[in-house]
């Protein structure tokens, strides 16, 4: 199968966001993010970027920044946010499952201390 485009990837990252119950689409700072809840769970980015910036689940976070194509997020990284590059298929869904766990992380009830 040929390689998808930066635009396709983002295509389908934006519609995988899209259907989120309770997704809201907003534009602070020029880029797309998804929140819930007024909270954000993944940064789109401006325009076609072929990749997303999420919270990763506190467990994973070490493995995550293993691969190539993870990184540690600018601003937001120090609390547990990664920033995908998606290069094929395979990261593309790992990268669909990142924004599952964001999702959840962000949407579920928050325990108080």
């Amino acid at each position: 199968m040929p390689r998808r485009s930066k635009e396709e990837y983002s295509r389908i990252l934006y519609e995988h966001c899209q259907q989120k119950p309770g997704a809201v689409e907003d534009h602070p700072w020029g880029e797309t993010v998804f929140k819930v809840k007024g909270r954000v769970f993944a940064f789109l980015g401006r325009g076609a970027s072929g990749g997303a910036t999420v919270k990763a689940p506190p467990e994973d976070v070490e493995l995550l920044l293993t691969k190539p194509s993870i990184t540690k997020a600018r601003y937001v990284g120090r609390y547990g946010w990664v920033s995908v590059m998606i290069e094929d298929d395979e990261t593309l869904e790992l990268t669909l499952g990142l924004i599952d766990d964001s999702y959840d992380l962000i949407a579920k009830p928050r325990r108080k201390a």
